[in-house]
């Protein structure tokens, strides 16, 4: 059996493009020829005619990965061959116009699993403006769509990737064209998961919780923003770099600044070098180690968007990024990936965050917005089916606007992300006036879908007059714990969120930084409140640096998790007026090598758990009820734990090695006698403990009592049976 195909172009008196095409079927002796004309796609007839034959032709069947030449089309509208200059020689399709398209059905590709396969496209194109449609030969099956940028020329070529979901078993596809005007060389299917680590199992909303879609079990995400890396807020170094009009306030004043000097190659190539050394894998190694377990990473537009080419992708579009998910799922991290500034700007006027200080004109330029909605479909493009992504941020502060036209535009954002992207959770910005605009996204059919806040108490007229130190810790603790009747504070929050069943973030929150001594234990503390509501937390931010660096005295620290060291690491200011290029990029290069210092008490606090033969701090319950902590003046400082009413509680992950009696001693301070305190497990009667009178609310007394315990894991928790008690402290020691 022999099945032979050719096309002829002509153009019809219409002015249609049209082919005349010449299938040939043999059978034996037998020769039977048709002959169409058609306009686009296969005509019914010569589709079904052609799927028929191919059905009954035996191909061999690519396995992955599995690279397709593009001149090796069984059927195609349009386009023609030539000989190209890439690597490896041979054939390219060109000439290829808008509604042009190849049918590869004499390419039969196995796909052993159903799931996430990367497509990679060799494609050259001189102006850019291009759209590639993967499908099933003949139309029936649509995965997606990738855009081509300018390459510079015709036979300059590149590999540009796009993400899709598969399902097992043969699959022919086709390459349809939406737009044309680039050149194809071939194509590639390549499984996802070839790296050599353990991919992330996918996070998806069940009610107003994060949890593992595959088990349904909770998954508690606590992690820092890479802030002044992908977008620089110069601040964050000190704000010793400048120009001769003064300090450098925003990224656009220095990438203008470089690029009338030197011209935007150079520019883009210093850019380069920034993000090359700023970031690093000891960073991520760091971030691990401090008990990380999200990254939020902040990025500027025109880090993905050409922004000389709009509706192009940059040819490195995707570099920094990759690398960011790679690294962080290397080592057991979620990635979040946070538009931080919109094209035009997103933020109030005097902001510099979003990239520019000025005006937002995303919510006023027709075309600035239409990029946005561009740019989140190349994105949900790219990372649909990568579960190491966790939640897609849509906008960062996009407080230029009023609430309602951000809820409106924000639900426009999500429908352009959910048509490229069915699974991976979207993040609804809120407003600096709150979320209500949105009303309940489940009313709407939405599905993997969170709101998010960013909560500073201490700062920007939210107590701030609160004393640095003690003052600003008693202040957060109570921001962090219910009033008496379970409201109040972020209480208040958590009875909203849980009230319209969809999951939150707080996107940004700073612990620690005037807090003193306090700030990492209360950072800590924030991570595990916000984890018991069920919200996922991400604080601002991973580093800082400063012309002086620090010493780690945490009893003074800046805004960072960590910072360059005074010993060796400290750094002097440029003018990128005045420096050389050269100077400029060494500049740049040192944050790769200076010495860096984390904050000790942030790491303790981050990675403490209760253990036996040692004191539990009694503020730092996992869970609770009706529970408050406040400093203390008992030796050693920080933190007690307070407001204990009747049937009050709290409990305490702990891993008890051995079985058998232990003391079970308590830290107690009360101005009332009859107070009783329970240690319990699973509702059970361990031990109960009389709380006498000791003078005082902070006038302590230690008591013990002898508890019988059984080995393993398990949570104990201390239940007030009779309130009117503080407690600072409580150890289990083996007898």
């Amino acid at each position: 059996m022999y099945l032979g195909a050719s096309s002829a172009e002509e153009q019809s008196a219409a002015g249609f493009r049209t082919h005349a095409i010449t299938i040939t079927l043999w059978v034996s002796t037998m020769n039977t020829t048709l002959i169409g004309r058609l306009p686009g796609k296969w005509s019914a007839l010569a589709l079904g005619l052609s799927s028929a034959l191919l059905g009954q032709t035996a191909f061999a069947q690519a396995t992955l990965p599995a690279t397709i030449q593009a001149e090796a089309y069984s059927h195609m509208n349009g386009v023609q061959l030539e000989t190209t200059s890439d690597t490896g020689g041979g054939q390219n399709i060109g000439w290829i116009d808008t509604n042009d398209w190849l049918s590869y059905a004499n390419n039969p590709v196995n796909i052993p699993t159903s799931g996430a396969y990367d497509v990679e496209y060799r494609v050259a194109s001189l102006g850019g403006g291009g759209t590639i449609r993967l499908e099933e030969a003949g139309g029936s099956a649509n995965y997606g769509t990738i855009n081509v940028a300018s390459t510079g020329g015709w036979q300059t070529w590149t590999t540009i990737k796009q993400r899709v979901t598969l399902s097992a078993g043969t699959h022919r596809f086709g390459v349809a064209v939406p737009a044309g005007g680039f050149n194809l060389n071939w194509f590639k299917i390549v499984p996802v998961q070839t790296q050599s680590w353990t991919p992330l199992p996918r996070v998806k909303q069940s009610g107003h919780l994060w949890v593992n879609a595959a088990t349904n079990q909770r998954v508690d995400l606590r992690g820092t923003n890479l802030g002044n890396w992908l977008i620089q807020e110069f601040w964050m170094m000190g704000g010793i770099m400048s120009t001769n009009n003064g300090g450098i306030n925003d990224q656009c004043t220095l990438e203008s600044t470089l690029a009338q000097r030197f011209g935007n190659t150079e520019k883009e190539r210093l850019m380069k070098v920034f993000r090359s050394n700023y970031i690093t894998t000891r960073d991520f190694d760091m971030m691990k180690a401090m008990g990380m377990n999200v990254i939020r990473i902040p990025f500027l537009y025109s880090l993905i968007e050409d922004e000389y080419n709009p509706y192009n992708l940059r040819s490195d579009a995707w570099q920094y990024l990759d690398w960011a998910i790679d690294e962080a799922e290397k080592r057991g991290m979620y990635t979040i990936i946070d538009l931080h500034g919109a094209v035009g700007g997103q933020a109030a006027a005097s902001e510099q965050h979003d990239g520019c200080i000025g005006a937002a004109q995303l919510w006023t330029n027709a075309n600035y917005w239409d990029r946005t909605k561009w740019l989140w479909d190349m994105i949900a493009q790219k990372y649909r089916g990568r579960s190491a992504v966790v939640a897609y941020d849509l906008l960062n502060e996009p407080w230029g606007t009023d609430a309602t036209t951000l809820a409106n535009r924000s639900y426009e954002l999500f429908n352009v992300v959910r048509a490229k992207d069915p699974d991976t959770i979207i993040l609804l910005p809120g407003h600096n006036s709150g979320i209500d605009a949105y009303g309940n996204p489940n009313s709407r059919g939405l599905t993997n879908v969170s709101t998010w806040m960013h909560f500073y108490p201490g700062l920007w007229g939210w107590n701030d007059t609160a004393a640095y130190g003690a003052g600003q810790a008693n202040m957060y603790a109570n921001w962090l714990h219910c009033n008496q009747n379970g409201s109040g504070e972020s209480c208040d929050w958590r009875n909203k969120i849980t009230g319209i069943s969809t999951p939150f973030l707080v996107g940004e929150f700073q612990p620690w930084t005037l807090l003193g001594s306090y700030g990492g234990q209360m950072t800590r503390k924030a991570y595990d409140i916000y984890n018991s509501y069920g919200w996922a937390a991400t604080n601002w931010a991973w580093k800082t640096t400063s012309s002086g660096g620090s010493n780690g005295d945490t009893s003074g620290w800046a805004w960072g998790m960590i910072t360059n060291a005074s010993n060796g690491g400290g750094m002097s200011g440029i003018n990128v007026s005045t420096a050389s290029a050269a100077q400029i990029e060494s500049w740049f290069k040192q944050f790769s090598t200076q010495p860096l210092v984390r904050n000790e008490s942030i790491a303790y606090w981050m990675n403490w758990k209760a253990q036996t033969g040692q004191r539990v701090e009694a503020e730092m319950f996992k869970d609770h009820s009706g529970i408050r902590m406040e400093t203390t003046t008992d030796a050693g400082g920080g933190f007690n734990a307070g407001s204990t009413d009747d049937n009050d509680w709290m409990s305490y992950p702990i891993n008890i090695p051995t079985a058998g009696n232990y003391t079970f001693e308590v830290r107690v301070a009360s101005p009332y006698s009859g107070g009783t305190l329970v240690l319990s497990r699973n509702g059970s009667d361990l031990g109960v403990v009389t709380v006498p009178n000791t003078g005082g609310w902070q006038n302590w007394q230690t008591v013990s009592i002898t508890v019988n315990l059984q080995a393993g894991q398990q949570d104990l928790a201390i239940f007030v049976r009779k309130g009117g008690w503080n407690i600072n402290w409580w150890q289990l020691t083996k007898q």
